[in-house]
């Protein structure tokens, strides 16, 4: 079926066709060795960045359907420069350090933010990951989240964010412990 890396488009289309299946429909998975580049899915979708410590998600604005990237920023409260990180197979120029989804985005947004922000809030386990590698330990400041609203396949589209991910450095990110 495939021949070739998809490009970001070609996979956002495949998450729309998912999305569209009724029930009893079925649709070949995209094997890991296929899947784009991770620099193209995060310059390539309409991902809309924040910082973490910017107040609250609101269920108005983010109480949809969705994935979330949870990235290093190279210098304090500038979402125009992520950091890098150095992986198994080449440089993560998107900072990325976490990526996950949520049926309702603002509740798990609002967890992340509040457990990263806080010492006493533990309600995201990407906080305690971060706490506990201690070369990654990071100010809030250094800290946003990029938002991307999908249909209802949510654990379909981020399973094939890490694996895009991982197609690129040869591994997750950081803070991610499954697949």
């Amino acid at each position: 079926m495939y021949t070739a890396p998809i490009s970001a488009d070609e996979l956002k289309q495949y998450w729309n066709a998912l999305d569209a299946m009724t029930e009893g429909e079925s649709m070949a998975c995209i094997p890991l060795c296929y899947m784009p580049p991770w620099n193209d899915v995060c310059s390539q979708l309409n991902w809309q960045s924040y910082l973490l410590d910017g107040g609250y998600f609101s269920q108005k604005r983010f109480g949809y359907c969705g994935v979330y990237r949870l990235f290093a920023l190279a210098a304090e409260n500038d979402l125009s420069r992520p950091a890098k990180f150095n992986r198994v197979c080449g440089a993560d120029t998107t900072g990325t350090l976490y990526i996950g989804e949520a049926g309702f985005l603002h509740e798990r947004l609002n967890k992340l933010r509040r457990s990263m922000t806080s010492h006493s809030e533990h309600s995201h386990n990407a906080a305690r990951m971060l706490r506990s590698i201690p070369v990654l330990k990071m100010p809030p400041e250094k800290l946003a989240v990029a938002v991307l609203f999908t249909g209802r396949s949510t654990r379909g589209v981020e399973s094939d964010l890490l694996q895009a991910y991982m197609n690129t450095f040869g591994d997750t990110p950081p803070l991610n412990y499954k697949l």
